[in-house]
C-alpha cells in the first residue's frame, strides 16, 4: 500500500508492507507549495498545483520501487480549504490551518472575531483557520473567487486530482476539521450554516472513510483521505482503546479514543474516528513552535554580539540542559507557552513567571520552556479525568520534536506516569494514509484491526 501525507511544512510518501508490517521505502521532502506572497502578515496560504505536482512526483518515485501497488491513501494538514471550479480545478490558493483571517474582528474593538460570529449564528464551535471560519471571512468580504462552486481540503484536492474527478468527496475526519458537522447524522449541518448566510452547496459530499474514489492514472485505487490526526492515531497506536497519542510537532496534540461522547470537555475536541468512536483532542496551537521561538531569541542574542549568525543553536540548547537541572517546583521558572492563543481563546498569550536572582538563566529557561509545552498537553488529560475516561495504560510518542529532544521526552513521561513509546518511524500519518486504503480495499477487514498491522503491536 502506497500513503501520502501532505503536511504545512512537508509532503511525504511511502510504501507499506502489511505482511511484513513495515515500511518498505520512503521520501520525504519540503513542500513546494510554499510560500505565497502576504498581503497581510496573517495571512498563510499555499499553492495548491505546485503541491499536486509535487505528489505526482513522489508518487513516481515510489511506483518505480514497486510497480505492485494495491491501493492509495492519503492524509494532510486538516482546517484548510481550496476552492474549486467546475472541472475540479483549483481556483485561487490554499488557505491553511494557520491563516489567521477568521481571527480578526468583524467591526470596532469589542466586537467579535469572525470565528466567533460565524460560530453564534451556527451553534457550531468553529475555531480559526478552520475552513468554514475562513470561508465565511471570505463571503464577508466578497472574496470567494468567481469560479468556486465548491471546496474541499488540500488531501480530498489532490485525491481527486489523481483519479482525474471533477466533485471532490470527503470523509467525516476531514468534514469535521472544516466545521459545521453534526457527529450525529455524520454529515455537515446543512441548515445551521445556511444560518450564517454561506450557501450549502458548495461543501463537499461526506463519503465513508476508505471508500474508493477511482482509480489513479497507473490503474491503482485512490481512497478517500483521512484527516492527519486520525491518520497519525491509525498509523502508530496498536491498542486504541489504552492508550494515549502525544504528538508535539509544529503544532501538538494530545489524543484519546473513546467508544463515544456525550459531552467534551470544554479544551477539547471531539473528532469522528474511522470505523467508529471518537477521537478526544486537546490542541496546543504553539507546540514545537514554543522552543523554536526560544531559539529564535538565543539566535538573535548571540548574532547581535558576534555579527554572524550561528549554525546549530539546538545543540548549544541540548547542552545547557544537560548542564543544568531546572529546579524544585518552589524554585523554578515557570513558561506558559500559549503564545498563539488557544482554539477557544485566540487572544490568549504565554508568560515566564517565577523569576528569581538566582534562576534566570538560559539553562532553566531552556527546561521551563519544554515543561510548558508538556504542562499545557498534561492539562487535556486532567479535563479527561474529570469527564470520566477510563485509566490508560500506554503513552505513545510521535512528531519531530519528541524524536529530537529526549529531554523533552523525559519531562512527557513525568507528568504522564507512562513510558514514552516513541515509533520506529517519523511518517505515523502516512503510514495511517496507507492502513485506510487497505481498510477500503479489504485487505484488512476493519479499521479496528488495523493496529494488529503495525510494528509496534510486536510490543503488546
Amino acid at each position: 500500500m502506497a500513503g501520502l501525507d501532505i503536511g504545512t511544512t512537508s509532503i511525504s510518501g511511502l510504501l507499506y508492507d502489511l505482511e511484513k508490517r513495515t515500511i518498505l521505502y520512503s521520501i520525504t521532502e519540503a513542500q513546494a507549495g510554499l510560500p505565497i506572497r502576504l498581503n497581510q502578515e496573517w495571512e498563510r496560504l499555499q499553492d495548491p498545483e505546485l503541491i499536486m505536482k509535487q505528489v505526482e512526483h513522489i508518487l513516481e518515485r515510489l511506483l518505480a520501487q514497486q510497480p505492485e501497488v494495491t491501493g492509495i491513501g492519503l492524509t494532510g494538514q486538516m482546517h484548510g480549504i481550496v476552492y474549486l471550479d467546475t472541472s475540479g480545478r483549483a481556483t485561487g490558493p490554499l488557505y491553511t490551518w494557520q491563516d489567521g483571517r477568521a481571527g480578526q474582528l468583524t467591526g470596532g474593538m469589542d466586537s467579535p472575531t469572525y470565528a466567533q460570529q460565524f460560530s453564534d449564528l451556527t451553534g457550531y464551535i468553529v475555531a480559526p483557520g478552520y475552513g468554514l471560519a475562513t470561508h465565511y471571512y471570505n463571503v464577508s468580504g466578497q472574496l470567494v473567487p468567481e469560479r468556486a462552486v465548491s471546496f474541499c481540503t488540500i488531501a480530498d484536492y489532490i485525491a481527486m486530482r489523481l483519479v482525474n474527478s471533477e466533485v471532490p468527496l470527503i470523509d467525516a475526519t476531514q468534514a469535521a476539521g472544516i466545521g459545521g458537522f453534526s457527529l450525529g447524522t455524520g454529515d455537515f449541518d446543512r441548515n445551521a450554516i445556511g444560518m450564517a448566510g454561506i450557501d450549502p452547496s458548495l461543501l463537499p459530499q461526506v463519503v465513508p472513510s476508505g471508500t474508493a474514489i477511482g482509480s489513479a492514472a497507473q490503474g491503482i485505487p485512490v481512497y478517500t483521505s483521512l484527516g492527519d490526526n486520525q491518520a497519525s492515531f491509525l498509523g502508530s497506536v496498536p491498542q486504541p482503546g489504552e492508550s494515549l497519542l502525544l504528538n508535539i510537532g509544529t503544532g501538538s496534540q494530545l489524543s484519546a479514543w473513546l467508544p463515544d461522547c456525550a459531552k467534551a470537555p470544554s479544551a477539547m475536541e471531539v473528532r469522528p474516528f474511522p470505523g467508529g468512536g471518537v477521537l478526544m483532542v486537546g490542541a496546543a496551537l504553539s507546540g514545537g513552535k514554543s522552543y523554536a521561538l526560544l531559539e529564535g531569541f538565543f539566535r538573535q542574542l548571540i548574532t547581535a554580539y558576534t555579527g554572524e549568525a550561528p549554525t546549530d543553536l539546538y545543540s548549544l540548547m541540548s547542552r545547557l540542559l544537560s548542564e543544568e537541572v531546572p529546579g524544585s517546583a518552589s524554585t523554578r521558572l515557570t513558561v506558559n507557552t500559549q503564545f498563539l492563543g488557544t482554539r477557544t481563546d485566540p487572544e490568549k498569550r504565554g508568560s515566564v513567571e517565577g523569576i528569581t536572582l538566582e534562576n534566570f538563566t538560559p539553562g532553566r529557561l531552556a527546561h521551563a520552556f519544554l515543561q510548558g509545552m508538556v504542562d499545557e498537553l498534561r492539562g487535556f488529560l486532567a479535563e479527561l479525568e474529570q469527564q470520566g475516561a477510563g485509566t490508560f495504560s500506554r503513552l505513545i510518542g510521535s512528531g519531530n520534536a519528541l524524536r529530537s529532544n529526549p529531554v523533552l521526552c523525559a519531562k512527557a513521561e513525568a507528568a504522564f506516569g507512562l513510558t514514552l513509546e516513541l515509533g520506529e518511524h517519523a511518517e505515523e500519518a502516512a503510514v495511517g494514509a496507507a492502513l485506510c486504503a487497505a481498510v477500503g480495499s479489504g485487505e484488512i477487514a476493519s479499521f479496528s484491526e488495523a493496529g494488529a498491522y503495525l510494528s509496534r503491536a510486536r510490543l503488546s
